[in-house]
């Protein structure tokens, strides 16, 4: 989601006041807002310089490797294309950065295994794990709301065929722990789920076969680790941002897995309030 909200903040930069976009002008602003990249090109297609002078650009491409939007996480490949992009005139005479129209595009990411399971031990995502609880098993318990504690995910991209599953098209498993806060325990958990894309808008984890220690998970654990997960994956959490964002593609390959979604961002959403002028200034 970050890589969504920094990519677009930037873009939304790269226009000076006095009708100047050069493309490393550009590279430089998103460089700026991302906490790490391998390597970056952009290339940005002009119109007229009348229509720059106006705030107008009709296509912007970015084409990322080794990209880290927040620290800690590494995305192998990051691809974006543009629709034009059209700025609202009075604002940016005034060295403010407004959408005029709704900013359309296409997002194309590509990430490793090895690199999202260097982000799951992250200490910001561990932090944001701590505050996920899964509640008691036990109805007659159901007043321990915050009984477990999920801690340790990993996982790992499943391909081929094997004697549980018939056919792993996009299929992951994930292993964790459970923390019994009560008990003062561990759960061992170990799961493989397939994903899709429902309602266009997130991924959902489908079709799981859970252990426990070695054992069958009961269906209520089954349905409060799933329920938890699949709200994490939801792009709907984009929309009071005034940031839509629809899958159109999620296939998993040995060891990575690749990702399209189509953007669109309300001319609600604007940058920092900072001169575009900024845009101009090389880190």
């Amino acid at each position: 989601m970050e890589l969504i909200t920094v990519i677009l903040s930037s873009l939304l930069l790269i226009i000076s006041p006095i009708g100047i976009v050069v493309d490393q002008v550009a590279e430089n602003a998103i460089r700026s807002r991302l906490a790490a990249v391998e390597s970056l090109d952009v290339r940005v297609d002009n119109g007229s310089s009348f229509n720059l002078l106006q705030g107008r650009v009709d296509r912007v491409r970015i084409a990322g490797r080794g990209v880290s939007p927040v620290p800690g996480l590494r995305i192998a490949a990051a691809e974006l294309e543009t629709d034009p992009i059209d700025l609202e005139f009075a604002s940016l005479r005034r060295g403010e950065v407004v959408l005029d129209q709704p900013l359309q595009g296409a997002i194309r990411l590509v990430l490793n295994e090895a690199d999202i399971n260097a982000f799951l031990a992250s200490p910001e995502v561990v932090q944001r794990l701590a505050q996920i609880k899964i509640g008691s098993l036990n109805q007659a318990q159901s007043r321990e709301r915050d009984r477990y504690k999920i801690k340790d995910p990993a996982i790992e991209f499943l391909t081929g065929e094997t004697a549980d599953s018939a056919a792993l098209e996009n299929r992951i498993r994930v292993t964790l722990e459970l923390e019994d806060l009560v008990q003062a325990s561990n759960l061992q958990i170990e799961a493989e789920v397939s994903l899709s894309i429902s309602a266009g808008d997130r991924l959902t984890l489908i079709n799981p076969i859970l252990s426990a220690n070695g054992s069958p998970v009961p269906p209520q654990l089954i349905n409060a680790v799933l329920s938890s997960l699949n709200e994490q994956l939801s792009l709907s959490r984009l929309d009071q941002r005034g940031i839509t964002a629809r899958v159109l593609n999620f296939t998993i390959q040995p060891q990575s897995l690749e990702l399209a979604f189509w953007i669109r961002v309300d001319p609600s959403v604007t940058a920092a309030t900072v001169p575009a002028a900024a845009a101009l200034q090389t880190p």
